[in-house]
């Protein structure tokens, strides 16, 4: 009896707990959101910046991870327009992943994502720098090839995949190798797909350092040489 007394406090007591966390954290994910929609907005008014809320076309703008992976895709936040000197688009990007465990029971992931790109000045072959240990399993399970280069260090920290070897190389000058060794770069990933690059990071930004990721973008493109784009992305020889 004693012991059906202590479970029937304890219950109702882990029940008003669970309670308590879950209205905890609805609640502050609520402010985050609210306090990143209005810094989004700053940014937008302070530079003269296009901005939607909802972009359903923005889920297929690329072909590379993440996108293409999981369901209920979203693309939200669409903010476009110019930056030190360059245009370029950045939006939100989502997708939920499902996992069953044992007994049946489904667990639901939401996957986050900044995306942010900028056009090249020709198309040129898919090239994927990642160094996102999930997503290097995934692209290995797909048939994707690691290339490597002269440096120890940038084969350590970064996984590249592309779609010409020898154009990957072309783009892995010294000079772009010593940029991706750069902090600023660490925990992003890169992809080059047809006339654009591409950079993602996870989780949501509040576009406070919009203006630094355009820079890098551009910098990486201004050391692409010329003869690259001149090649395009079918060339052979």
């Amino acid at each position: 009896m004693v012991g059906f007394g202590v479970m029937s406090t304890l219950v109702p007591a882990l029940f008003v707990a669970t309670i308590v966390l879950v209205v905890f954290f609805a609640v502050r994910a609520f402010r985050e959101g609210m306090r990143r929609s209005e810094a989004v907005a700053a940014v937008v008014s302070a530079h003269g910046l296009g901005y939607v809320a909802e972009a359903p076309d923005r889920v297929k703008k690329f072909e590379s991870a993440p996108f293409g992976l999981g369901k209920s895709r979203r693309a939200r936040d669409l903010v476009w327009g110019a930056l030190v000197g360059r245009t370029f688009e950045t939006f939100s990007y989502t997708y939920v992943t499902e996992t069953h465990d044992a007994d049946g029971k489904t667990t639901s992931t939401t996957h986050r994502f900044q995306v942010t790109w900028i056009d090249l000045p020709a198309a040129v072959p898919t090239m994927r720098l990642t160094s996102d240990n999930a997503l290097l399993r995934l692209l290995a399970t797909m048939g994707a090839r690691d290339l490597e280069v002269e440096s120890h260090a940038f084969n350590q920290q970064w996984k590249v995949w592309c779609a010409d070897e020898r154009m990957g190389h072309a783009i892995l000058t010294p000079r772009m190798i010593e940029r991706f060794l750069e902090p600023d770069v660490a925990g992003r990933g890169f992809v080059f797909e047809g006339a654009a690059l591409m950079t993602y990071a996870s989780g949501f930004s509040d576009l406070s350092d919009i203006e630094s990721v355009v820079g890098i973008l551009d910098e990486i493109v201004a050391l692409i040489p010329p003869f690259v784009f001149a090649r395009g992305p079918d060339a052979t020889t």
